[in-house]
């Protein structure tokens, strides 16, 4: 290798790139993926240059050629003339899925070990030798699985702590400067296998292309850079939206239709993209057309499991997102006097001490007539189809059922509607009606407190 990289034009480019990115400081501790290719490598002798970082080296062998231990060898020896700490990773490829393809197993897998090495060793950042050709790439391999707007965005220089300073050059320039300081590399044979789509994109379309455009892969970078300063406008716009028009909590938003009915569907896709983009990063056309169907079919108990873990309930004018916590689902459990219960994600209690006052402001909280409960068997448990009691102020009995689409709860919620019981017969439909017969009278000689509260 040429001694005096730091007259190359393009060694220099990459100083000005890394001084340029303000949240990387000096001594910071940095992973740099190295596959011993071409990228990872040049990236790997660039970033040592500039002797601003404490450098690891991460290596994944993937099983996938039977030579890759050379690659692993190659890297290690590397390692050692550069005086650098190694590690590294063998994978298993029996363990993938099938469902889930060679490439997509293989990435899923390599940022698995790579941000399980950044905590053991308490680094700062995670860097790939991604450049602009892998970022073309990707928005020709979203735009074959319409996946909209943000697939255009491509691969993006900084992911949480994963950054990849190589993006804004091309593959050209990276070659063109390992083979002027004469720097070793190894390559991969299954890269000319173009089998795999992305290898397919790279040789049959990218690089043809790029041969009678040379400005292709920059003016594609470009162009994605234009979209995301546009998707960040629209953004804006729609979180002031969102603040003016949504009722938010951390499990529940009520979403008004006629609120978004004047939005266009890109806007109303953005839209849902933005309250749930930690369960769903790249929307499919699959996943769009099913968003536009439940929304243009706004009847009222229709819902949508698109969003996992959160369900999609359409309920008289509104769209109702519930997040569903991961609980076991109890039938039934006793309870006793002044000892909370836990039930299906919520708390209850009955509160015998100390009761002074006659009424109560919440709904979570009823004061009963304590005698009509006292000694007996008390339950809380799901209601069920056939129950029946009879509503505070009512003359007559009335089935649970109607009781529930009276009060206008949804169809996710009366799921989980819990009853306390008593010797079998209900005493309170949860946070609802306490039943006629266990009201305070003036005859009342012992109260007590039912509350209950969700976690």
């Amino acid at each position: 290798m040429e001694k005096d990289i730091t007259k190359d034009p393009f060694a220099i480019s990459f100083q000005k790139e890394i001084l340029s990115l303000k949240y990387l400081k000096k001594n910071d501790k940095i992973i740099i993926a190295v596959s011993g290719g071409m990228d990872s490598i040049a990236l790997l002798y660039l970033t040592h240059w500039l002797d601003r970082f404490k450098i690891i080296v991460a290596h994944i062998d993937h099983s996938i050629r039977a030579d890759s231990i050379k690659d692993r060898l190659f890297v290690e020896r590397m390692c050692k003339t550069l005086n650098l700490p190694f590690f590294s990773k063998k994978l298993d490829s029996d363990s993938r899925s099938k469902n889930e393809s060679l490439e997509e197993w293989a990435r899923n897998k390599r940022y698995k070990y790579l941000k399980n090495l950044y905590f053991e060793t308490k680094s700062n950042w995670i860097m790939t030798g991604h450049h602009c050709n892998d970022h073309t790439e990707t928005i020709l391999m979203n735009l074959s699985k319409q996946t909209g707007m943000l697939g255009m965005l491509g691969i993006q220089q900084k992911n949480g702590k994963i950054i990849r300073p190589l993006l804004s050059f091309n593959k050209k320039e990276l070659f063109d400067f390992v083979k002027r300081l004469r720097i070793q590399f190894v390559n991969d044979s299954t890269n000319s296998d173009t089998s795999f789509p992305r290898n397919f994109i790279r040789r049959k379309v990218v690089k043809p292309w790029e041969e009678k455009v040379p400005s292709l892969v920059k003016s594609i970078y470009k162009t994605s850079k234009n979209i995301n300063e546009w998707k960040s406008l629209i953004d804006q716009l729609l979180r002031s939206f969102i603040i003016d028009n949504l009722k938010i909590s951390d499990l529940r938003i009520e979403i008004p239709l006629n609120s978004i009915n004047n939005l266009p569907h890109l806007g109303k896709l953005r839209l849902f993209q933005l309250l749930f983009q930690e369960e769903k990063k790249l929307w499919s056309k699959h996943d769009s057309k099913m968003l536009e169907q439940f929304l243009n079919t706004p009847t009222t108990g229709k819902i949508s499991k698109l969003i996992l873990p959160w369900l999609l309930l359409h309920d008289r004018g509104l769209i109702i997102a519930i997040k569903k916590k991961k609980v076991i689902f109890e039938r039934q459990i006793k309870i006793t006097p002044n000892k909370s219960i836990l039930f299906n994600n919520k708390k209850y209690i009955i509160n015998t001490n100390a009761i002074s006052h006659k009424y109560t402001i919440s709904r979570n909280e009823e004061i009963i007539d304590w005698s009509k409960l006292k000694n007996k068997n008390l339950e809380i448990r799901v209601w069920k189809t056939g129950d029946v009691f009879q509503p505070l102020g009512m003359k007559s009995k009335k089935k649970v059922s109607d009781f529930l689409i009276d009060e206008k709860i949804n169809n996710i919620s009366k799921k989980y509607q819990s009853v306390l019981t008593v010797d079998e017969e209900i005493a309170w439909v949860c946070g609802l009606r306490i039943s006629d017969w266990v009201k305070i009278t003036r005859n009342t000689k012992e109260i007590a407190l039912l509350k209950y509260n969700s976690l």
